[in-house]
């Protein structure tokens, strides 16, 4: 049997946004680091990185946010043909 996935994830995914100064407050950031989130592309990103063949069922918008996430999937070996583009609606952006 040829298998060409050994996983798939589904759920939302968002941009999330770190604060560069490690321990300050919210109100002190100068500058924020961004990085793919959500459960199921961090999952999908872990394990592809670990060697699996991975890929992610999941929405984005047709901005920028959007096509951060897209390109870091792919960036890290992650079949992104689950990954649809709603020209309706905003990526989910989560400040942490």
């Amino acid at each position: 049997m040829n298998k060409t996935l050994d996983l798939i994830t589904i759920g939302r995914s968002s941009v999330d946004l770190y604060g560069a100064q490690i321990g300050g407050r919210l109100e002190d950031m100068r500058s924020f680091d961004k990085y793919i989130g959500g459960s199921p592309t961090n999952i999908a990103c872990g394990t592809a990185r670990l060697g699996l063949k991975s890929a992610v069922i999941t929405g984005v918008g047709d901005e920028h946010m959007g096509r951060f996430i897209r390109e870091e999937l792919e960036r890290e070996g992650v079949d992104t043909r689950g990954v649809k583009t709603d020209p309706e609606r905003l990526t989910a952006l989560v400040l942490l």
